[in-house]
């Protein structure tokens, strides 16, 4: 099973705040309180706030719903380089000690690179913004050790969900560039599921400074996928 270790670098990228791109923006305040839900959310700040509230009380199935469940899935597999994990996880969803491993390694990251824990984060505001045809928002939280951004995504039942790959994609793509570039001729479905991301990994790339590693990897992911 994969212990998911990228995650002490991505926790590095999540401190970063990075802009975002600029095109048709609006923003807002957190509200006063939220639950948790089993999909997706009304706004971006109560998607992200159900998302770290899930991961305090350790209700890791509830975090999965508040994440974009097929981004969610190539993350699982990704790090395995592994097409037949990934298909299991498209075909039968995603066992639970799977998700509690993933989570349980990213708050061990969060704790890792900044001393502090999950709970110890305040959502405080959100600004959306149109790119690539699609609804994001920059949701801003407070800890301890500085400001997060963590990116959201609507989808088309116009909830809002987290959206992983814009988040994270710094982090990720190094791994998907290695595991596109591995795969065997004749297996085209998981570059294909990638490539409906494309708007996502877009976002990621324009939150990074140009000329960065960060930057060209993500370039090189794009490329691959034809975005």
């Amino acid at each position: 099973m994969p212990r998911y270790a990228f995650w002490l670098v991505m926790c590095a990228f999540l401190l970063v705040g990075c802009g975002g791109n600029e095109a048709t923006t609006s923003s807002s305040s957190a509200p006063a309180s939220t639950t948790v839900p089993v999909a997706g959310s009304a706004t971006a700040l109560e998607a992200v706030t159900a998302w770290l509230d899930a991961l305090s009380i350790g209700r890791y199935r509830l975090a999965d719903d508040t994440v974009v469940t097929d981004q969610f899935v190539l993350v699982l597999a990704v790090e395995s380089y592994s097409v037949e994990f990934y298909d299991d996880l498209m075909a039968d969803g995603v066992d639970p000690s799977v998700s509690t491993t993933f989570w349980e390694s990213f708050e061990a990251g969060v704790r890792g690179f900044t001393g502090a824990d999950i709970t110890e984060v305040d959502v405080v505001g959100e600004r959306r913004f149109t790119a690539y045809g699609r609804d994001f928002a920059e949701v801003e939280g407070q800890s301890p050790r500085g400001d997060l951004t963590i990116v959201s995504i609507r989808g088309d039942d116009e909830t809002w969900r987290v959206d992983l790959l814009a988040t994270f994609g710094p982090s990720f793509a190094p791994l998907f560039n290695l595991w596109v570039d591995r795969l065997p001729a004749d297996v085209v479905h998981p570059v294909e599921d990638l490539k409906r991301q494309l708007p996502s990994l877009q976002v990621a790339r324009d939150r990074v400074q140009p000329g960065s590693d960060a930057r060209a990897d993500l370039d090189g992911l794009l490329s691959r996928l034809g975005g």
